[in-house]
């Protein structure tokens, strides 16, 4: 009787390991299953704004659930707006930065324009408190709102994970800039992205551009920014060695 009893103990326990294991395995599937079922509802609200699928397949998951969040937010039917891209570099005493790209995908609804410029770093790299992300608006668009979000990602992690919240610490006429801890901080270098918003008022002038420029300070070297009078274009001046990177896009409404 105490064999049997034992017997019996131990096929419980085999019987109770599988069932967690059946369960646990059931839970990851959902969620796998839900995360799917969210990204296939973002890239369908995105197609109803005329955003073409090749755009969106560019957009990594956690942009695109910003953009979603942030358009909806707003209460509107937004339409994609087309642009083209085109690069800008520096001409001041600083080194080109490499190892980072830029995008912004920008909507419309009447005079309301909701833009989402973005940047990330292709390789490893490791602010120190005194970095800057900036971006600058041609004259026919007025920015009256800024936010954003931050995310990193070392070689050990299979995903992103959010950093924190950015917000607009010096904002222009024209456009903002995001700069300091906010861009992170790290023990070592690692990959970060930034996707910011701006919610803008569109205008009559012809100059539809979109200017994006960021400083990567190591160094943390004294620096000063500007932003032309005519929104063509943003200039970091470093006191000391600083590399940076600038883009351009031109929209078409």
């Amino acid at each position: 009787m105490k064999e049997t009893t034992h017997h019996e103990k131990i096929k419980k326990h085999v019987l109770h390991f599988f069932i967690c294991c059946i369960l646990s395995l059931n839970m990851v599937i959902c969620n796998v299953k839900a995360d799917n079922n969210v990204v296939l509802s973002n890239k369908a609200y995105l197609l109803k704004t005329g955003m073409p699928q090749k755009e969106i397949e560019k957009l990594d998951d956690d942009v695109m659930q910003f953009i979603v969040d942030d358009l909806k937010s707003g209460g509107k039917h937004f339409e994609y707006i087309n642009s083209n891209i085109e690069n800008q570099i520096s001409i001041l005493s600083s080194e080109t930065l490499t190892g980072i790209s830029f995008t912004a995908s920008a909507f419309k609804n009447a005079s309301t324009i909701y833009i989402y410029p973005t940047y990330e770093f292709t390789s490893n790299k490791q602010p120190r408190g005194k970095d800057s992300f900036s971006f600058q608006l041609g004259a026919a668009m007025r920015p009256y709102e800024y936010g954003g979000k931050l995310w990193y990602k070392d070689n050990t992690m299979n995903d992103w994970k959010v950093g924190g919240t950015l917000t607009a610490n010096n904002q222009q006429l024209s456009g903002a800039e995001f700069s300091g801890s906010q861009l992170g901080t790290p023990d070592y270098a690692m990959k970060l992205k930034g996707v910011t918003y701006c919610h803008a008022t569109a205008g009559n002038s012809s100059d539809k551009r979109i200017v994006m420029g960021y400083l990567y300070n190591p160094q943390k070297t004294g620096y000063s920014i500007s932003f032309s009078y005519n929104g063509g274009g943003i200039s970091y001046s470093p006191s000391g060695t600083a590399y940076t990177a600038y883009k351009t896009m031109n929209l078409s409404y």
